[in-house]
């Protein structure tokens, strides 16, 4: 069932909501084949208007320098209508405590700001994990009708009595968000960055996404959830990424590519973090050369402390 929204509700609202949400195990797929199938669509008619200010207000917090808009926007329009779909009384899960592990953006032609999008967000799967139970959202963006963004984002939640033995998921291996992309291409030309992550960058993107996920702005709402100090977003990081990416390797971004990340451990502020990128040429299954980057987001390790990885991923440009 698709449902169409006219607007986007306020984060607030949102969180809100998802606060009062508790677990409804009654509506729980034992055989984990299906999650609601109701769907929301949501046209903005020109994404400029839309949300002139956030889209700028974006790509100065994650330092993008492209002509077209940044793939990881589109990614937060759709954000509250994910929510919404975690939302609805047949949603077997509280949303509180929630991990995202991974994101898998493909783009079949880049957007422009100006461009009227129609967004549709629908469940995608259900699979059994060591540590519970993961689940995907998927959107879709057209422009006139023509597919142009696509998305995965998987989530895991966390119920000991609900996981899968490891070696028996029906899935990411047990420990997937801890592994790195592996990869028979033999990565060269690595490049490497150091970024010094502001106390700030949490309240920042907040400002231009709309999460304002109190886990993310200052080390006293972050320490009500179990945190030292505030953590970076996941998508930051992943936006970050790609803006550097962009900066070294333009021409990626004006054509198709396939972009995953897997997210790995919280990324704190302040603190400092190195990106590294690495770059080949492989054989797609079409026999075309496709240029291939894998990346890294990773603090810096300290009095001989191996370094703590935040993300690995991979861009595929076709």
């Amino acid at each position: 069932m698709i449902n169409s929204v006219n607007a986007l509700p306020s984060f607030a609202s949102i969180m809100f909501r998802a606060a009062l949400k508790r677990d409804n195990h009654a509506q729980f797929p034992p055989t984990f084949d299906r999650l609601p199938h109701k769907s929301f669509l949501f046209t903005a008619a020109n994404l400029a208007h839309f949300s002139k200010a956030k889209i700028e207000r974006f790509h100065s917090v994650t330092h993008w320098q492209g002509t077209f808009l940044h793939p990881c926007y589109l990614h937060v329009v759709s954000f509250p209508l994910h929510m919404m779909l975690m939302l609805e009384k047949e949603f077997p899960f509280s949303l509180l405590g929630l991990v995202h592990i991974h994101n898998e953006i493909t783009q079949y032609r880049p957007i422009r700001a100006n461009e009227g999008c129609v967004f549709h967000c629908y469940f995608k799967d259900m699979k059994a994990h060591p540590k519970g139970v993961v689940f995907s959202i998927a959107t879709d963006v057209r422009v006139n009708e023509e597919l142009c963004w696509s998305s995965v984002s998987t989530n895991l939640y966390r119920d000991a009595t609900l996981s899968a033995p490891e070696g028996k998921a029906q899935g990411a291996s047990p420990n997937a968000q801890d592994e790195c992309p592996q990869d028979e291409c033999h990565y060269t030309g690595q490049k490497q960055e150091s970024w010094y992550l502001g106390e700030n960058v949490g309240r920042k993107y907040a400002q231009a996404s709309g999460d304002f996920n109190p886990i993310h702005l200052t080390r006293v709402t972050a320490k009500l959830f179990g945190f030292k100090q505030a953590i970076a977003h996941g998508m930051w990081s992943k936006s970050r990424c790609l803006s550097a990416i962009e900066q070294a390797a333009p021409e990626i971004f004006e054509q198709s590519f396939n972009t995953q990340v897997q997210f790995i451990k919280p990324a704190m502020l302040p603190s400092n973090v190195q990106f590294t990128m690495c770059e080949n040429s492989a054989e797609t299954t079409q026999q075309n050369l496709a240029t291939r980057r894998a990346f890294s987001l990773t603090s810096k390790a300290k009095h001989g402390a191996n370094s703590s990885p935040h993300l690995s991923g991979e861009l595929i440009a076709f």
